[in-house]
């Protein structure tokens, strides 16, 4: 076969194969989705319970205290409501919360010479129970 031919048969299928690689194959094309609403929780008035577990790299951590305080946060003394020890699956229950009302969970782990805090404040301690618990830690 003639020079000339081989390169054009080259040329040719170089051009088809970068129009195979630009077109869409019959596959639609999607817009980025729009962000979904905001839903705020409505508060169940028969929750009066949180459970709240302690980990160290996904880890259950025993006998660690855990605070249950005001939406004040723990940083100070007056606002702590109850203090309890976690067992041995890292778990500790909260009891006789009023639903709806935004409550702070505060932990401290020591490990390597410096303190690490954990703390989160939320009204959605109503959706916790001893299989999803509101979870401190890494």
């Amino acid at each position: 076969m003639p020079r000339p031919f081989i390169i054009a048969g080259a040329l040719l299928a170089l051009a088809l194969s970068l129009v195979a690689c630009n077109s869409n194959n019959g596959l639609a094309v999607f817009n980025t989705p729009t962000a979904a609403p905001t839903v705020s929780p409505t508060a169940n008035p028969s929750v009066t319970t949180a459970f709240v577990k302690v980990t160290a790299s996904a880890t259950p951590v025993p006998n660690v205290a855990v605070s249950l305080c005001t939406s004040g946060g723990c940083a100070v003394p007056a606002n702590v409501l109850q203090q309890q020890t976690t067992n041995a699956s890292g778990t500790v229950e909260f009891t006789a919360l009023t639903p709806g009302t935004i409550y702070c969970f505060f932990t401290q782990s020591s490990a390597s010479g410096s303190t690490t805090t954990y703390q989160d404040c939320t009204s959605n301690w109503q959706g916790t129970s001893t299989t999803f618990p509101l979870t401190l830690g890494t």
